[in-house]
């Protein structure tokens, strides 16, 4: 029994041990390049939207 619980003692010890080894460094890569289209100016949305939105002069007149 006690050499059972000295093997199951000294395992888990040695599996607790490798586990707290430090991982190696990972080498940094280059980004690479932006998206063309993320690269384009952003659209002008409001200028549709006014149109939609904003009453009309027959209907605001009234």
């Amino acid at each position: 029994m006690l050499k059972s619980s000295l093997m199951i003692c000294s395992v888990v010890f040695a599996l607790a041990s490798v586990g707290c080894t430090s991982t190696p460094d990972v080498p940094r890569t280059e980004r690479p390049a932006p998206a063309a289209w993320a690269m384009l100016p952003a659209p002008d949305l409001l200028t549709p939207l006014n149109g939609i939105i904003s009453p009309s002069e027959s209907e605001s007149s009234q």
